[in-house]
């Protein structure tokens, strides 16, 4: 366990599962879906609820978090979990895709990062899952 990371707060739109999945690695994690204060809030107050408590935000909304985070000097980290298609959003394919993000962040600390994790259909029935990491903004 990195022990520079505060903690994890999933999105409510990926599933709750995966604040499960961090604590029993010993991670501190929340499910917004959870949470009434932030079950069905809007986006910045997600982002604000996360940066305020130094926790990673774990979302698959790219585009409209990309344009929060891209207006903040420092932050703590965030994770994009995407998919091309609706079978490749079911829980293995998250949990799969969450494993390898908190791999990466065992190694480095994620602070100003952002990691990205896609699923596309590979060749034959296979999936085939991608992480790249970059600074953000």
């Amino acid at each position: 366990m990195n022990e520079q990371i505060t903690g994890f707060l999933i999105d409510e739109c990926l599933s709750q599962e995966l604040a499960d999945q961090a604590q029993e690695l010993g991670y501190f994690s929340l499910a917004a879906n959870r949470m009434w204060r932030l079950r069905t809030r809007d986006d910045y107050r997600v982002a604000r609820y996360a940066l305020d408590r130094e926790l990673i935000l774990v979302t698959n909304d790219r585009y409209d978090f990309e344009s929060i985070y891209e207006q903040l000097e420092i932050h703590p980290g965030i994770i994009f979990i995407t998919a091309g298609r609706s079978k490749l959003r079911e829980l293995p394919y998250q949990q799969a895709m969450f494993a390898m993000a908190l791999d990466e962040v065992e190694d480095n600390e994620p602070v100003n990062d952002a990691i990205l994790l896609t699923a596309r259909d590979g060749k034959k029935r296979r999936v085939d899952l991608n992480i790249k990491r970059y600074r953000f903004p």
